[in-house]
Order: C-alpha cells, then sequence, then structure tokens
C-alpha cells in the first residue's frame, strides 16, 4: 500500500480516517478501533483520529455525545462512562443488549470482508484507489472495512490476521 503521508496527497479521506493516511498500520489500527468501541457501547461520529486523539464519540446507552480518547475506550477507563450515564454496576446489562444484532455473519447490504481472503481484497481496493487519487473510491473501499457491520468483531479478527500475515 501507498505510504505517503497524508499532506503530501491532494485528496486524503475524512470519513473514516481523521487526518490520517490510509496505510495499512492506520487501518488496521481503525478496524479494531471501531470494532473495540462498538464492543463498549459507543459508536464513532467521525473517523478515527489515532489513539491518543479525541475522537466524537456517542454513548449507545444513553446518546451522550462528546470527546474520548480512544486510547482509553479501549482499556474501557474510566470506569464512569461520562456524567449522568447508567450506573457502572448496569453497564454490562446495558452492553449485553446492545450486543444482540452483533452476529457472525455480515447481512448488510455491501457485504463487509470477513475472512482474511476477503480482507487482503479489500485492503487490494484501498491502495488501487489510493493510487489513483480517487476519494470517491477511496471511501468506499474503506467503508467495506469500517462501516458498522453486526459481524464487526468477526472482521476485526480477520484484520488481526491479515495483519499477523503481511508484516
Amino acid at each position: 500500500m501507498n505510504n505517503t503521508p497524508i499532506a503530501q496527497h491532494p485528496s486524503a479521506p475524512n470519513r473514516y480516517l481523521e487526518g490520517l493516511a490510509p496505510t495499512p498500520r492506520n487501518i488496521i489500527s481503525a478496524v479494531r478501533a471501531f470494532a473495540r468501541i462498538d464492543e463498549l457501547g459507543w459508536a464513532a461520529r467521525g473517523g478515527y483520529p489515532g489513539s491518543d486523539v479525541l475522537w466524537e464519540v456517542t454513548c449507545l446507552v444513553d446518546g451522550w455525545q462528546g470527546l474520548r480518547f480512544y486510547s482509553h475506550l479501549r482499556r474501557n477507563k474510566p470506569i464512569k462512562r461520562h456524567q449522568g450515564c447508567a450506573a457502572a454496576a448496569d453497564h454490562p446489562r446495558a452492553l449485553a443488549a446492545l450486543a444482540t444484532y452483533a452476529t457472525g455473519v455480515c447481512t448488510c447490504r455491501t457485504t463487509h470482508p470477513v475472512t482474511v481472503h476477503d480482507v487482503t481484497a479489500a485492503f487490494g481496493a484501498v491502495d488501487r484507489a489510493w493510487q489513483l487519487g480517487a476519494p470517491d473510491a477511496l471511501n468506499q473501499a474503506l467503508g467495506r472495512l469500517l462501516d458498522p457491520c453486526p459481524a464487526i468483531a468477526l472482521r476485526a479478527q480477520a484484520v488481526a490476521a491479515f495483519a499477523s500475515h503481511s508484516h
């Protein structure tokens, strides 16, 4: 994949990667981040900005919107989600209710990759769109890896397997 810094590329995406180039490392980090915050009952309101940068999120427990560091969310810290959220003792029940949509099957209109083979093809599409400087095609290709999906956890596992085989 192209590792050209984003500042040197005229048509950088921001829907999925906020200020980050679509390098394999950034995409893999973003897939893991989107899957992890989904697991913890958060939803992104913008592209993945990196681990130690404030990220606009929505609390899926009560709809609160605000900024959180992904580095804190991935470690499930702080234990108190935000002012006014459900009590910490109620979080497991609330998160279990949210997770009922999660499956090992992508039922989306546009299928998302859930195998290493499909992830490899998806990364190839990202690379081709980046090489061509085609922002719409790039965002579409990134969407296959980063859009919400009931199989998001399985997709994250496939991406992790891809990363361990390709690096």
